[in-house]
């Protein structure tokens, strides 16, 4: 039987105006923005509030160097961001003090000199600097490359305090948690949502909002629809505290980091992925043949215990068959330490004041990864009442104010602020596909 959660502490309602599939930051986002609103809202979270990649993520906030149809979107959510630590009435470790990410190679310099021109379009405050103005910035660098793109308002904040910040703003408006009790279906009448069926029991609604994160895929599964998503493994560490390097999200040099108040660093070496080799990885693979083979270089195939683990999950009579939506709970996601081991090393190759820094907590999280590397986002045309907020492919953290404002504003209102053409479901079936230029 599932434990209801205590963060709420009261039984699962009847019905509700809508519900949430998930409680990552894109599900509490939503739940708080229609708890605000004055929505009847219930989120499901088969695991706990932020347990996967929304509290795993490196911590970036920017507008910068995204794809075009995510730019809008990201600065809007930069607007969200500046305000929030006030709206939620929480410490976020909320600084805006830019992002810089360093240049490979002359090639790549004139890359970023043609998406510095393009975000300008846009309104992106965002430009390629000098090695001279890289070392003003950060003194601390000794090798200031060939240049840099550098985006002044950037932002940052701690992923382990957002979610909980929504979460418990939402709760204050009247909105109910329910951890450890997953979603387990979804009824209709006459093709449109009718209630969702849970653990613990059903919830009549007419909406429905599936931000259940890499696992959003077994949840369309189940209700007869095929969405091309798939996961990968990145690796983070956190460090013991430093001398002062920058109050800049750096990004370069093969590591990304930020330094936190305290001095601590959230380290990762850069834009390395791992892959776990499961049988769900042949899933949607004519989908993601061209990106595997362009990022070949840092993509690394694992044959190992989560191997293992999802072939066991799949034996008759297993829980994860019994109960497909929900399958593996409470996923292990083990940190690549080798990654750690390198990041930690060019660190103090690059940063001699920091020579002396050590790995103190590492992990790992499952991105959920789109073909075209952008995400889904809004209403499933073949289920009315029923709207996705998925597929962020490493960016959820950064959207994931605006993505659940969006999510509230097409369950009260009927449509969103802003164009969602780009990301609706349907490009998929229609064929209608880019390729990914994305960078996590």
């Amino acid at each position: 039987m599932s434990i209801l959660s205590t963060f709420s502490r009261q039984e699962l309602p009847k019905e509700a105006d809508a519900v949430v599939i998930g409680a990552g930051i894109q599900g509490c986002a939503a739940a708080y923005y229609l708890a605000r609103r004055g929505a009847k809202v219930v989120v499901l979270e088969k695991a706990r509030i932020a347990g996967q990649q929304s509290g795993r993520a490196w911590g970036f906030v920017r507008a910068m160097d995204r794809d075009p149809a995510e730019t809008s979107l990201m600065l809007a959510s930069l607007k969200l961001w500046q305000g929030l630590e006030a709206e939620l009435g929480a410490d976020l470790e909320w600084r805006q003090d830019g992002n810089l990410f360093m240049a490979r190679d002359e090639a790549e310099l004139s890359r970023y000199e043609i998406g510095a021109a393009r975000d300008r379009v846009f309104g992106v405050d965002t430009k390629v600097i000098t090695p001279k103005e890289v070392s003003a910035l950060i003194p601390a660098l000794v090798d200031p490359g060939v240049g840099a793109l550098w985006g002044p308002k950037e932002g940052q904040a701690e992923p382990r305090k957002v979610c909980h910040a929504f979460a418990a703003k939402a709760t204050q408006l009247g909105a109910l948690f329910f951890e450890g009790c997953g979603a387990a279906g979804i009824e209709r009448q006459g093709g449109a949502v009718t209630s969702v069926l849970s653990e613990a029991g059903t919830i009549r609604t007419k909406i429905a909002i599936v931000a259940a994160g890499a696992s959003s895929h077994r949840v369309m599964k189940g209700l007869g629809l095929d969405l091309p998503q798939q996961i990968a493994r990145f690796t983070c560490t956190r460090t013991n505290p430093v001398p002062h390097l920058s109050n800049i999200a750096f990004y370069g040099h093969h590591i990304g980091f930020r330094q936190r108040g305290d001095g601590t660093l959230n380290l990762a070496e850069e834009l390395q992925v791992d892959v776990d080799l499961t049988l769900d990885r042949f899933r949607a693979l004519k989908w993601f043949l061209p990106s595997l083979w362009e990022n070949r270089r840092a993509t690394s195939f694992k044959v190992n215990g989560v191997t293992g683990r999802d072939l066991l999950h799949r034996l008759p009579g297993r829980p994860e068959t019994l109960q497909p939506w929900i399958h593996d709970r409470d996923p292990l996601v083990p940190p690549n330490m080798k990654r750690v081991r390198n990041a930690v090393a060019q660190l103090g190759k690059l940063f001699p004041v920091a020579m002396g820094v050590q790995a103190v907590e590492s992990w790992a999280g499952q991105v959920d990864l789109m073909p075209d590397g952008i995400p889904v986002l809004g209403p499933v045309a073949e289920i009315p009442g029923l709207l996705l907020a998925t597929g962020l492919t490493g960016h959820g953290f950064g959207m994931g104010p605006i993505v659940g404002k969006l999510m509230s504003e097409l369950a009260l209102d009927g449509k969103p602020s802003h164009d969602l053409n780009a990301f609706r479901f349907s490009r998929y079936a229609e064929g209608k596909v880019g390729r990914s230029t994305t960078r996590y």
